[in-house]
């Protein structure tokens, strides 16, 4: 009975307000613990956050003083994150998301560090504290999330295989994150639509290729053709029924800066020019992705056409950044927030932001040094050790979004161009900021 009146409370704020057709449309189904509000009105500013690229690793996997062990080290030594530090950095998120009240989260993919089982149970559990404060949570997977190979447990410098998930166990695990009340889902993939208000469809897109994986995790994307299909036809009706699409897809449908896909393949989802046009032909405006860790907006026109690829940096990737939207029905006003501090002191007594620049600092050189004093670059020593960290100067500007090169460092940049013409454009290509801006711009969806 109190249930009765409580949602009677609800129907006549609503009718009140004049918004009795925009009640929540995506609750299909009631869930076990209530947390599902139905007839609840459509704010006049809906606000978005979009997190990415969390690579959560549950702290039972790292056993032994692991995070110091050989395994562990070596790992990072190849894949710079701030693994160990990926569950302090996501609760203080989820406690800055809680005190913003968004309507909505997106996160397009790589909840995850390699798909363990662990991890991704302890990730549904506290993107549940967000559902029950009344907020939408939408997921999908990112190339680590799923039969993922190198879904490991480290246990002082010996790391073993722990179990990972299926899709289906995917779908399963984060079934009141989008799968549960889906509009219509995708029988070739783990893509869906939900309908979270009357004229808002968000549209999850499933580009990566676990079916694949054998003996490690491919790090590129692809839609598939069926899955297209589905797009476009989907597409199609909202079109008709004149509804506001917002996409999200692990891998990026655009380059976010030139020849981004021949210094570095993989990042971009396959046959990307194509899948744009079709995607824009169809309607689409919006795509939010991940995967490279940087935070960057890129846009594409063609025949009147506009597609934006708003590229959300990872959490685990100094400076860990996510956004935060608003949306009135004609203009996405998008902002960056990152994460300052954590509830985790750092070592050597430094703050999280310092800390967190000189772990990813030493990182990118030694990764940058590697790549370029061995083949097919095979550069002598002198200049690997002049290169190495304009590269990293150039890759940590790229993360964190709106790049702008120093006269000091275009001068560097240019030296090294006279001497291997090759590495002085790869190196300029990531300098150069594709409009529009980064990390505060205003979309027209109109």
């Amino acid at each position: 009975m109190k249930t009765l009146r409580f949602l009677l409370s609800i129907l006549v704020i609503c009718l009140v307000s004049a918004c009795t057709k925009d009640f929540q449309e995506d609750n299909l189904s009631q869930s076990t613990d209530n947390t599902d509000n139905e007839f609840k009105c459509k704010p006049l500013q809906l606000k978005i956050a979009v997190i990415s690229d969390i690579h959560y690793l549950h702290p039972s996997l790292l056993r032994n003083g692991a995070t110091k062990g050989e395994a562990f080290q070596n790992y990072l030594l190849a894949d710079p994150k701030l693994i160990e530090f990926s569950g302090p950095i996501f609760k203080k998120v989820i406690w800055e998301l809680r005190f913003e009240r968004p309507d909505i989260v997106l996160i397009p993919g790589d909840l995850t560090k390699d798909g363990e089982l662990m991890s991704h149970t302890a990730m549904a559990g506290m993107l549940q504290q967000l559902v029950r404060e009344g907020i939408k949570v939408y997921v999908i997977p990112g190339n680590h999330d799923i039969n993922n190979p190198e879904a490991v447990a480290y246990d002082g410098n010996i790391a073993s295989p722990t179990p990972t998930i299926t899709a289906e166990e995917f779908k399963t695990i984060y079934n009141n994150f989008g799968y549960r009340n889906a509009l219509y889902k995708d029988p070739s993939s783990l893509s869906y639509i939900s309908q979270p208000y009357k004229d808002l469809w968000i549209l999850g897109i499933d580009d990566c290729k676990y079916y694949n994986n054998t003996t490690f995790a491919i790090v590129s994307g692809r839609i598939k053709p069926e899955t297209m299909s589905w797009i476009t036809s989907k597409m199609k009706e909202a079109n008709e029924r004149n509804i506001t699409v917002l996409a999200m897809m692990h891998h990026g449908i655009l380059q976010h800066y030139t020849g981004q896909n021949q210094l570095d393949p993989g990042y971009v989802t396959d046959d990307w020019e194509t899948n744009a046009e079709a995607l824009m032909n169809a309607g689409l405006k919006v795509m939010f992705t991940g995967h490279y860790h940087a935070n960057d907006i890129s846009m594409r026109s063609s025949d009147g056409n506009i597609l934006y690829d708003i590229e959300t940096g990872s959490l685990v990737t100094p400076p860990s950044p996510y956004r935060m939207i608003t949306f009135n029905g004609k203009n996405l006003d998008i902002s960056t927030n990152r994460v300052y501090t954590i509830n985790r002191p750092m070592p050597g007594g430094l703050s999280f932001t310092a800390y967190s620049r000189q772990f990813l600092v030493a990182h990118l050189d030694g990764i940058f040094t590697y790549i370029l004093s061995n083949p097919p670059y095979s550069l002598p020593d002198a200049l690997t050790t002049f290169a190495a960290p304009l590269f990293r100067n150039a890759m940590m500007a790229h993360y964190a979004g709106d790049e702008r090169i120093s006269p000091w460092e275009q001068a560097k940049d240019n030296e090294l161009g006279t001497i291997a013409p090759e590495l002085g454009d790869a190196l300029m290509g990531i300098w150069t900021d594709l409009p529009p801006k980064d990390n505060k711009w205003q979309i027209n969806l109109k």
